[in-house]
């Protein structure tokens, strides 16, 4: 049965846990490590626990990310986060936390991210799949589709490489230097691709692919 209250759902931790969800949400893949940490050194004991925070400020980065997805998966208010953390933490071969019932292994897969938020899964094993995040638009859907198949093709890729390949995919090689007179955003519509991905694209060379 799902648990209606998760373990910082509580009142107590509210007030306190709103600003670490602000550092959290800022960088959702948690490259902003040293902040957070100042913000755990600075913060009351009773925001996380004694143990806790002691536990965090002592961790290595890797470590600290662990524990910084577990309390993702601890507090309702970053439910939509919910399912990258998870993704991340069977990605990496991290167990689920306890209170997090959904939690269930992918077998060897790719989370994919799309504006600090689930975009897709693609999973190699037990059978290939793409399955999507929700609350995508369809042109989000569509880029989101070619990072997936990038990654499906290359699951060695790097992000960046797969938004290289997405780039290309989507938005052509060679041809693209007819399109460079044009507006980003007749460009996006035209190919169906978010604006941003646009400038994105122009900033790559015109490759015969």
């Amino acid at each position: 049965m799902r648990r209606t209250q998760l373990p910082l759902d509580g009142q107590a931790y509210v007030e306190s846990l709103r600003e670490l969800e602000r550092l959290i949400r800022a960088t959702p893949d948690l490259s902003n490590l040293a902040t957070i940490r100042t913000f755990l050194a600075a913060a009351p004991r009773s925001l996380l626990g004694e143990r806790t925070v002691g536990e965090c400020l002592a961790a290595d980065d890797e470590k600290l990310r662990v524990l910084l997805h577990y309390m993702i998966l601890g507090s309702s208010a970053m439910g939509d986060l919910h399912p990258a953390s998870r993704g991340w933490l069977n990605r990496g071969g991290y167990p689920p936390p306890p209170w997090d019932p959904e939690s269930r292994p992918y077998g060897k897969e790719r989370v994919i991210t799309y504006g600090g938020r689930l975009g897709a899964i693609v999973a190699w094993e037990p059978a290939r799949s793409v399955a999507f995040g929700e609350g995508l638009t369809e042109v989000e859907r569509r880029w989101v589709l070619a990072l997936a198949i990038g990654a499906g093709e290359r699951p060695e890729w790097s992000d960046a490489e797969l938004e290289r390949f997405a780039a290309y995919l989507t938005m052509g090689g060679a041809s693209f230097a007819r399109e460079r007179e044009v507006n980003d955003a007749e460009i996006a519509a035209k190919y169906g691709v978010p604006e941003a991905m646009v400038a994105y694209r122009r900033s790559l060379d015109d490759l015969d692919l």
